[in-house]
């Protein structure tokens, strides 16, 4: 995407740490790497000298790809995964980096995978399945990450950061998307220096809509469309070079369908007065036809704000940052399996977060330090009819304290080392209308998380790095039985990683490998207590003892002359339980060692664009790219046993993306762009679920089909 051909871009958005290289408007992208500049530790640093496993990319790589979504992420990160979560369909998003996922969706629990966008956190994975626009970069950090940015990393984290106000110049671009399913997209993006060079505003809207590609087999009715409403506006004012403050406030608002849920055997509950369907097997040849047999309309509904505030002092040689963030979400989701059946979820939360930091350089620069202070406060309710209705509502408070600093013992040889102590409070009650037991219950955890790393620089091209660290995810109180303390998770990951440029910075490589060692892992099973006449248990959430994940990743990029670049990536992951008892959907004992946590093992994506001039002022950019991910497992053996053959899990599945786009400067950046996803009109899942309860339940959600579309920008 080239919005305007005279913009201003930061040398960062302008490469793919192992994908594309984006050129400027008007001419063909240079047969070299370019230094991408990132966040990851907290500074501004070049991404081949930090000791992490990073994948970075701009929003524009992101576009030319074919890809819209924060899901869409993983098609260009090697060991990440993004699904939808159970029953929820569109709305919650299970996020997974090296084996290690997020899990839940509750208040009481937390996150895996740690996202923030703007610096500012996002504890829950809700509307993530939407669309990203005006985007300045993503950036997806591997393996634990405590030490910067605390609690629940334990897998790694994601920071998107998006496009903020220029001082100097009035610019921004329309944007209009037409493809198949109506598919009607709108952008309107306004950047206004209001003070010059002092004081300016970015202002921004996104509209989507699409039809629906599936269809309900009981109704008829229209499935998996997509409509939403995106407002955003940044404010900059810089009244000197030593202090600057960044507003950011969005307002997000989604109503559309739920996804297409196929069921793959039916289920049937005995009452003893009656037996009732709780799931009917999708029978109907139709691949995109799914479950819908009641009345109402199933759906999925969600509208979330946030602000934040970033402000940056400068004092002598230190910087003191202060990130302020508020985040308020409402969501709703009804999903339906049988005519008799419903499923009701609901979250509505309320999120204050502050983090201070200071930082600087010392000992004629060979000392990077930093400190600072982190305080949050969470709190709202959670909506669930799954076995009873239940209404939960939890509150959550915590902070810590950090310091990372990193030493170059010589000009080749720098050792990092970092500290964080957390400290957090956790409350839940029960305010169902009808509820017996404990009502109320909390609890307090603490924990340390610390980082020690050694990297190497034998040229000025190369780095080779040693980490060890350490990470946690927080304890929580069960909502399903707040008699249940669940302990935090502990993870021990040990880490080797080489980022090099080679022959005049034409090949980029990067790869690392990672061993992590988890105990205390936390996972949800049943709860045998629970078993009443029905003989239906409720699932709980536990520690699962400990855990073993191991892998590799790796990312190419090579660029042999201008104007031509292509790469390749690979993740493998082992993930295993040591050592976990757990229970089957009739209470008996189960021991789980040695099986997969879930997740799949490999996944791979291959990519290249070739830009070329058609005439003096305008390029033509051909690119494609290929995704690959491997088997998802979704239930234990003692239920797959129950289930036929593959009902148990997702079956591997690879896409093609494509776009044929046409950049005229002298026209005044207008960018005519003709794309395809999913070229190869694949038929695939993306995610689902399998429970041995009444005989084996299975349900699958159906990926998006085929698509086509045309896409034209113009910069002002």
């Amino acid at each position: 995407m080239h919005h305007v051909s005279t913009r201003k871009i930061h040398v960062s958005l302008l490469a793919l740490a192992a994908g594309t290289v984006v050129a400027t408007a008007s001419a063909p992208a240079l047969a070299q790497n370019t230094e991408i500049v990132v966040t990851a530790r907290k500074v501004e640093e070049n991404l081949q000298d930090v000791p992490v496993a990073v994948t970075a990319f701009s929003g524009e790589t992101f576009e030319e790809a074919g890809l819209s979504e924060f899901s869409d992420i993983s098609r260009l990160t090697p060991n990440f995964d993004v699904r939808p979560r159970g029953t929820t369909g569109a709305l919650f998003a299970n996020l997974t980096i090296r084996g290690q996922t997020s899990g839940f969706l509750t208040l009481n629990a937390d996150q895996a995978v740690g996202i923030s966008i703007n610096n500012a956190p996002i504890t829950r994975g809700t509307s993530l399945f939407t669309n990203l626009f005006d985007i300045e970069r993503i950036e997806v950090l591997k393996g634990p990450q405590g030490t910067l940015y605390g609690k629940n990393t334990t897998g790694g984290a994601v920071n998107v950061v998006t496009k903020g106000p220029e001082l100097d110049e009035i610019n921004g671009y329309g944007q209009f998307t037409y493809g198949s399913y109506d598919r009607t997209d709108a952008q309107l993006v306004a950047n206004i220096p209001l003070v010059q060079d002092q004081l300016g505003i970015r202002l921004g809207a996104a509209l989507t809509h699409r039809d629906g590609f599936g269809r309900g087999v009981g109704t008829g009715r229209e499935l998996a469309d997509d409509n939403e409403i995106f407002l955003r506006g940044s404010l900059l004012f810089e009244p000197s070079d030593t202090f600057s403050v960044r507003v950011n406030a969005d307002y997000h608002d989604v109503d559309e369908s739920i996804s297409i849920f196929r069921s793959l055997r039916s289920a049937f509950l005995d009452l003893g007065f009656a037996v009732i369907p709780i799931a009917l097997e999708t029978t109907d040849p139709d691949f995109y036809a799914g479950s819908d047999f009641r009345a109402e309309a199933p759906f999925a509904r969600s509208d979330e704000f946030n602000i934040n505030a970033t402000a940056n002092l400068e004092i002598g040689d230190a910087n003191l940052e202060s990130i302020t963030s508020y985040r308020k979400q409402n969501s709703l989701t009804l999903v339906q399996s049988a005519p008799s059946t419903s499923v009701t979820l609901g979250q509505n939360s309320d999120l204050f977060a502050q983090e201070i930091r200071l930082s600087g350089q010392t000992f004629d620069d060979r000392l990077t330090w930093q400190v600072g202070g982190f305080y949050s406060t969470e709190s709202g309710e959670d909506i669930d009819n799954v076995g009873g209705f239940q209404t939960t509502a939890a509150k959550n408070e915590g902070w810590s304290l950090f310091t990372q600093n990193s030493f170059a013992i010589t000009d080749q040889l720098k050792l990092t080392l970092g500290l964080r102590y957390t400290n957090e409070d956790r409350e839940v009650r029960d305010i169902s209308p009808v509820v017996t037991g404990l009502l109320q219950n909390s609890a307090s955890f603490d924990a340390f998380s610390w980082l020690a790393s050694l990297d190497f620089k034998p040229t000025d091209e190369t780095l080779l790095y040693a980490s060890v660290s350490r990470g946690f995810r927080s304890g929580a109180v069960d909502q399903d039985n707040l008699a249940t303390i669940v302990n935090p998770e502990y993870v021990l990951n040990y880490e080797l990683g080489l980022k090099a440029d080679l022959l005049d910075n034409r090949v980029r490589f990067n790869s690392s490998v990672f061993y992590s060692d988890y105990t205390d892992i936390q996972r949800t099973a049943f709860d045998p207590d629970s078993i009443g006449a029905t003989g239906v248990p409720t699932t709980v959430l536990r520690n699962a003892a400990e855990a073993t994940i191991w892998g590799f990743e790796g990312e190419l990029h090579v660029a042999p002359f201008d104007g031509l670049s292509f790469g390749a990536t690979v993740g493998y992951t082992n993930a295993q339980f040591d050592e976990f008892l757990d229970f089957d959907a009739a209470g008996n004992q189960i021991d789980r060692t040695n099986e997969p946590l879930g997740g799949p093992e490999w996944q791979y994506s291959l990519n290249g664009r070739y830009e070329f001039y058609v005439s003096d002022s305008a390029t033509l950019g051909i690119q494609a790219n290929y995704f690959w991910i491997g088997e998802d497992v979704l239930a234990a053996p003692s239920v797959i046993a129950i289930l036929a053959p593959g009902e148990g899990s997702v079956p591997s599945f690879g896409l093609l993306n494509g776009q044929i786009d046409l950049d005229v400067e002298q026209w005044g950046g207008l960018n005519i762009a003709v794309f395809g996803t999913n070229i190869l009109d694949k038929e695939y899942y993306v995610g689902g679920v399998a429970l041995g309860l009444f005989g084996g339940i299975s349900n699958r959600i159906v990926g998006e089909p085929q698509q086509w579309g045309i896409r034209v920008t113009k910069g002002f």
